[in-house]
């Protein structure tokens, strides 16, 4: 992804600047022989005409006089990012946020310099201050700050997570290496960030990426063709006949069951083609047959909302509509933000003749869907 450049920017901090005031008798005395009117002429104009280092000698000195100033610290914190100097950035917009907590783009710079520094846990809290707080200044910047956030989720190894971040990034832009990397590390389970990515992995990483990124993408025909030559390379490299089955499935084929059918005979443990699979063969009118998937998935991980909802989905369909309920009810537990979890509840409660507790799980789905297009519609557009 594209860095920031400081110039993007540079008029942000205008509106809440305070005015410069004069100093005090007592303390001119003990004033530098510049005034700080002066220095902060002085550093505008280094920075503006490039001289990068000598604007942040001249912004330090000012600030030392009047260390309020957000506008000094924001200039150190931006020219501190284009120049990678993640530690100074950290430091100055600290520093700024302890004067003006609601700035969204400072959150989001912090964020990014703790990145570079390692500093995960706290790069992810910064950067989701940053989308929390309202929308961003720059699409550009929106965009690397969803990218970051999806990094972030994979290395904490909540890859679900970061499957909707990638896909808003790769819908609306064309595949990048970085997007490609970041793709494999989904699909393989990896909880790494790119840079950690052993040397002699980053070839099959990579590859990978590319095939789920065209997944993601929605270009079906592009990603099948890439798992197709994948698995034909490698045909007992774990996840790729789930991607290709999930590739399948975006198309509707039933040659997805397949697919997954392999993955578990090759995987025994496995536990996404078995949830895949269930979901499947109850789309299919095969919900018999969805049972045993279903339920080995749920013995896999019961704490995992997904394999619950295969499981009640899968009983309704077979007529048992109660223990379904139960089920899904689970599910809901575990995730009550799931829209499908709620959709297959109003059903579920409308088989059982539970009309109330229907018309609650329809309009709780409701709900959740116009928040989910509202918040995907202030995505970042064009990365």
């Amino acid at each position: 992804m594209s860095r920031l450049r400081p110039s993007v920017f540079v008029g942000l901090i205008v509106a809440f600047a305070p005015r410069p005031v004069s100093p005090s008798p007592a303390s001119a005395a003990a004033a530098p022989a510049k005034p700080f009117d002066e220095l902060v002429r002085e550093a505008d104009a280094a920075r503006l005409a490039g001289r990068l280092d000598e604007a942040a000698a001249v912004y330090k000195a000012a600030l030392k006089q009047r260390p309020g100033w957000p506008d000094g610290w924001w200039y150190l914190g931006t020219m501190a990012y284009d120049r990678d100097r993640p530690r100074e950035c950290v430091a100055a917009f600290k520093s700024l946020l302890a004067l003006k907590p609601d700035v969204t783009a400072a959150w989001a710079l912090r964020g990014l310099c703790a990145f570079q520094l390692g500093e995960y846990e706290a790069a992810r809290g910064h950067l989701a201050k940053a989308l929390s707080a309202g929308p961003l200044p720059d699409e550009s910047m929106g965009r690397v700050v969803v990218y970051h956030r999806a990094l972030l989720a994979i290395r904490a190894g909540e890859f679900e997570g970061a499957i909707l971040p990638l896909t808003q990034l790769l819908q609306t832009q064309e595949r990048t290496p970085q997007l490609a990397d970041a793709c494999g590390l989904v699909l393989l389970r990896r909880a790494l960030v790119p840079s950690e990515i052993p040397p002699a992995d980053r070839a099959e990483v990579r590859d990978v990426g590319e095939a789920y990124c065209a997944h993601l993408a929605r270009r079906a025909d592009e990603a099948q063709r890439l798992f197709v030559e994948l698995i034909a390379r490698h045909p007992q490299q774990r996840y790729l006949h789930y991607g290709y089955g999930m590739a399948l499935a975006q198309q509707g084929n039933a040659a997805s069951l397949e697919q997954f059918q392999r993955e578990i005979e090759l995987f025994p443990d496995d536990l996404l083609a078995r949830v895949e699979l269930a979901f499947g063969l109850v789309a299919r009118g095969r919900a018999s047959e969805a049972l045993p998937p279903a339920e080995k998935a749920v013995a896999l991980a019961p704490r995992l909302f997904v394999t619950r909802l295969a499981l009640g989905r899968a009983l309704v369909e077979t007529g048992d509509v109660e223990k379904g309920i139960e089920q899904l009810e689970l599910a809901e537990q575990l995730e009550p933000g799931s829209i499908e979890t709620h959709w297959a509840l109003a059903s579920a409660y409308a088989r059982a003749g539970r009309a109330a507790d229907a018309g609650r799980a329809r309009e709780t789905a409701s709900r959740l869907e116009a928040t989910r297009r509202a918040r995907e519609g202030a995505s970042p557009k064009e990365p």
